[in-house]
């Protein structure tokens, strides 16, 4: 019996530039600040967001906020003030900020210096998500150093982004932007400052909506719904119409990228195998071009790893070894890098984890047993910080419970029956912590069951076969497995019912 190859990775998440739901972390009802409206209730087309007060009759948001055509309206947290906005003063592309001048008076925030923000600094986000005046308290786990975006460890919802992010002093550090599960983003204070000293005479809405960077964003936002529909080759298309109309546009790249891999992945499991290498290596592509526009961005190198590792699995399944090897270590450079830039994220490290275990094992499928050991030990290392990282995260326990278990096979093969009985043990551990966690992964319960076996428990094997079986009724590998298991206990014709379900399920099982 042999453990299952199970890719279990976290790839390829969507960048938000608009604040989706979200159950909120820490959320407390707060008054409206003294002496007047900071925080203001933006709405248009897709609904309420927010914005706050910069001078007494300009406010500072999102520009995905208000790019979408159609009015837009400013209200005071009870709602019994509205103002229109008489036009942009000032907006930067690249940091998605725009100043509105209002038909109305407001307090203006103090900024603070984001310069002097600090990963572990305590935040507070004051908005409107789900409609309501909320303060939402968290943390800062990241300040880019480039662009200096914080990545925040604070829970948001729909209605958050331009909401101002203030410090324990109440100075607006930061404005939400975005989210990626399970973070939020904010765009630098400074930025927003800079924003403001270079302020013109007002730009009416409707001839602002028709510069090209700005109908590129929302064709950008029109392509993210698309996507999140499950519409992925109309999303593409918007994502070429912004690309388009402004080429340095990098969340365009990423995100078509993003949906080429997924259409990649359908015609893969479809087994439309040159389809998919097409579209696999036009998402690398595209993420290679966000990353060479905002070398910064974590996800970008994430999704291009993804890519690679996928076009290893193609290629390696169709028996080029070499070039499968290539591509996995190419996957393994990118998730090193994401680390080396953001090392707090747990789905790098599980997914440098399972490339490196895969590798290892490919490695010592040609005889180079020393090296598949380095690898499957280093891919234990990866999976347990993935682990500290995220203790509740399943994935991780199962990758590092399949390196623990090639680990042992490779000690069996060197004749340390003991040394091998130990990481059997271990990993049978690891697969009965994901499988607390995640009580319906057939990964893990197969896996397990791979591992029982290899201890000598053909009948705790059967049970976890079982338990898998019912979980995935086409899941072949196990019904290979569980055939293996009732030949040990004599149980041959049920075991030879297991065989042929296993063969007309997929015809090259067992090879």
């Amino acid at each position: 019996m042999k453990a299952r190859k199970i890719p279990l990775l976290s790839l390829l998440t969507l960048t938000v530039l608009f604040s989706c739901a979200r159950v909120p972390q820490q959320i407390v009802e707060v008054p409206e600040e003294r002496g007047g409206f900071t925080v203001v209730r933006v709405e248009g087309r897709y609904g309420a967001a927010s914005g706050f007060f910069v001078a007494p009759d300009k406010i500072a948001t999102n520009i995905h906020v208000v790019a979408h055509p159609g009015p837009v309206f400013i209200k005071s947290p009870d709602e019994k003030t509205i103002w229109t906005v008489e036009g942009v003063t000032a907006f930067d592309v690249k940091n998605d900020l725009v100043v509105l001048k209002i038909s109305g008076k407001g307090t203006p925030s103090l900024l603070g210096d984001s310069d002097a923000v600090r990963v572990g600094d305590r935040v507070i986000a004051t908005g409107f998500p789900d409609g309501r005046h909320r303060v939402t308290e968290g943390v800062v786990r990241h300040v880019r150093s480039g662009n200096k975006w914080m990545q925040m460890e604070i829970e948001l919802s729909g209605g958050s982004s331009g909401s101002p992010v203030r410090d324990r002093k109440g100075h607006v550090i930061g404005i939400v932007s975005a989210i990626e599960i399970p973070y939020s983003y904010a765009i630098p204070s400074n930025a927003l400052r800079r924003l403001i000293d270079e302020s013109k005479s007002p730009e009416p809405l409707t001839a602002w909506r028709k510069r090209k960077r700005i109908r590129a964003y929302i064709y950008s936002v029109r392509g993210q719904r698309k996507y999140n529909a499950n519409h992925y080759v109309e999303a593409i298309a918007d994502f070429d119409k912004a690309i388009k109309l402004y080429p340095q546009k990098a969340d365009a790249y990423y995100n078509r990228g993003l949906a080429k891999f997924t259409l990649g992945d359908l015609e893969f499991a479809q087994g439309n195998l040159a389809e998919a290498w097409k579209l696999y290596e036009a998402g690398i592509e595209d993420s290679t071009q966000a990353i060479q526009l905002t070398p910064e961005d974590v996800y970008a190198y994430h999704n291009r790893a993804g890519g690679k590792f996928r076009l290893g699995q193609s290629t390696a399944s169709q028996g080029d070894i070499a070039k499968g090897q290539r591509y996995y270590q190419g996957a393994i450079q990118d998730w090193t890098q994401v680390i080396k830039l953001n090392p707090e994220l747990a789905d790098p490290y599980n997914n440098l984890g399972i490339a490196k275990a895969i590798l290892g094992e490919s490695k010592g499928s040609q005889g180079n047993i020393a090296g598949a050991q380095e690898l499957y030990a280093a891919a234990i290392e990866d999976c347990t910080q993935a682990i500290r990282l995220n203790p509740a995260y399943a994935e991780p326990y199962i990758n590092r419970g399949y390196a623990q278990f090639r680990l042992g096979k490779t000690k069996v093969d060197q004749g340390d029956i003991a040394g091998a009985e130990a990481l059997y043990a271990a990993a049978v551990q690891d697969f009965t912590e994901a499988i607390q966690l995640d009580p319906e992964s057939a990964y893990a319960y197969g896996n397990r069951g791979v591992a029982k076996a290899a201890l000598g428990d053909p009948e705790g094997a059967i049970a976890d076969f079982d338990t898998a079986l019912r979980i995935n009724p086409e899941y072949a590998e196990i019904y290979y497995d569980r055939g293996r298991a009732k030949e040990i206990l004599g149980e041959k014709e049920a075991a030879q019912a297991d065989f042929q379900k296993a063969k007309e399920l997929e015809p090259d099982v067992g090879q």
